[in-house]
C-alpha cells in the first residue's frame, strides 16, 4: 500500500489541470500497488476561504469550506479503479479500500489538514511512509522561485522540521511543504514524510525505494 497526499494546487492551480489529472489516473489504474490519495484544496479553496473570511465567517466555518473544494478536487480524479464515492474519514476510506483497487479522499474535519489527514490514514494502515507531493517538490534553503542559488535539502528530522512550520500562523488555507499536524503525527508514529514534485515519474520512484528528488523527514542515525 502507499499513502499519497497529492497538494491541491498541483491539479487545482490557477486552473484545474485536466491534463495532469488524466496522467494521474492513468496512473493510478496501472500502479501495482495500493494507493490511498488524499488531495488538497489548491487555489480554489483558498480563494473561497478568503472570500468567507472578508465576510466574517469564523475558522471552523473556513475550513468547512476548504474541506468541501478538497472533495471536488478528489472527486475528479475518481475512476474506473477507485472507489466511486469520497470517504469523508479514515473509517470510510479503510472500508472503500477493502472493497476498491485505490481511494481517494479530501479533508475529514475542520483542524485537520489533508497532509494530517494522510498521516493519519497512515497510522491506521500501519504504514511507515507517505509521499507529499507539492508544486515545489522538496523543502529548500530558500524559494526556489524566488532565488536561482536555493538547495535542497535532502533530509530533515522531525525537530528541524518542526522548528521550519513552528513560526507559521495555523488557519484555514495554509501553505506550506508540510504542516506541523502532519509532522506530529508522523514523528509519534515513526513515519517518513516525502516531499516531492508533481512529476509521477518521480513519485514512482520513491514508491520503488529507487533514488528520487525531493526532501524526506524522518528519524535518522547520528
Amino acid at each position: 500500500m502507499v499513502v499519497i497526499s497529492l497538494g491541491g494546487s498541483i491539479v487545482n492551480g490557477e486552473r484545474v489541470d485536466i491534463d495532469y489529472i488524466l496522467k494521474f489516473r492513468e496512473f493510478m489504474e496501472k500502479c501495482e500497488q495500493k494507493l490511498y490519495v488524499v488531495v488538497g484544496g489548491g487555489e480554489t479553496a483558498r480563494r473561497y476561504i478568503s472570500y468567507a473570511r472578508a465576510l466574517g465567517m469564523d475558522e471552523y466555518s473556513l475550513d468547512e469550506i476548504g474541506i468541501i473544494v478538497t472533495r471536488l478536487n478528489a472527486k475528479l480524479l475518481v475512476d474506473k479503479s477507485t472507489s466511486p464515492e469520497i470517504p469523508v474519514n479514515v473509517k470510510d476510506a479503510m472500508i472503500a479500500g477493502k472493497l476498491y483497487k485505490n481511494v481517494v479522499m479530501g479533508g475529514t474535519a475542520p483542524g485537520h489538514t489533508t497532509d494530517g489527514v494522510s498521516l493519519l490514514l497512515a497510522e491506521k494502515l500501519g504504514e511507515t511512509k507517505v509521499i507529499n507531493m507539492t508544486f515545489v517538490g522538496g523543502i529548500y534553503t530558500k524559494d526556489p522561485r524566488k532565488y536561482g542559488d536555493a538547495e535542497l535539502i535532502s533530509h530533515m528530522d522531525y525537530d528541524e522540521a518542526k522548528r521550519l512550520i513552528s513560526g507559521r500562523r495555523m488557519g484555514a488555507g495554509l501553505n506550506v511543504p508540510v504542516d506541523l499536524l502532519a509532522i506530529k503525527i508522523a514523528e509519534r508514529s515513526n513515519i517518513k514524510i516525502y516531499i516531492i514534485g508533481k512529476e509521477i515519474e518521480n513519485l514512482e520512484q520513491v514508491i520503488k525505494n529507487e533514488d528520487y528528488k525531493g526532501t524526506v523527514i524522518g528519524k535518522f542515525d547520528s
